[in-house]
Formats: C-alpha cells, sequence, structure tokens
C-alpha cells in the first residue's frame, strides 16, 4: 500500500464519521442552547437540567437515524474492502 492510498483511506473515513455524528451532535448543540436561554431567562442555574434533555433528544435522534447510519456505514465497509482487495494485489 502506498501512502496515498492510506491517506485516502484514513480521509473516507473522517469524512464518514462526521456525515453521521453531525445530526447528533446537532440537536445536542441545539438543545443545549435552548436550555442555556431558559436558564438564563429564568435565572435558574441548575447544572443538572441540561443532562437530561441533552441526553433524551440525542437519544430519539440517533434512534430516528439508526437506519441511515448503518447505509451510511454498510457502504463505507463495501467500499473499503472492495478497496483494499484491489490494492492488496
Amino acid at each position: 500500500m502506498t501512502p496515498e492510498v492510506i491517506t485516502t483511506i484514513g480521509k473516507d473515513f473522517l469524512q464518514t464519521t462526521f456525515l453521521m455524528m453531525a445530526p447528533l451532535l446537532g440537536v445536542a448543540m441545539i438543545v443545549g442552547l435552548a436550555i442555556g436561554i431558559f436558564q438564563a431567562v429564568s435565572s435558574i442555574h441548575e447544572q443538572t437540567l441540561t443532562f437530561l434533555p441533552k441526553v433524551f433528544a440525542v437519544l430519539g435522534m440517533f434512534l430516528f437515524c439508526l437506519p441511515w447510519m448503518l447505509r451510511i456505514m454498510t457502504s463505507y465497509t463495501v467500499n473499503l474492502l472492495g478497496e483494499l482487495a484491489k490494492y492488496s494485489k
């Protein structure tokens, strides 16, 4: 394997990872921002108030996006194994 092949594999891996995690991180950021605004307006500064809504929102988004994530991971794995077979010769 050449360094270019390894760099391409690493780049594709990072792009796939960022693509799959973007919805989860986006939901966590939006929920955190909404709760932060609520805490600022209501003067409630309880640290545990932000934890549970974020967990439930991220879990819900994960369950909603799971079929899509599995398709992305499957296609990445199939492409990776196909490319490795081509480069191993």
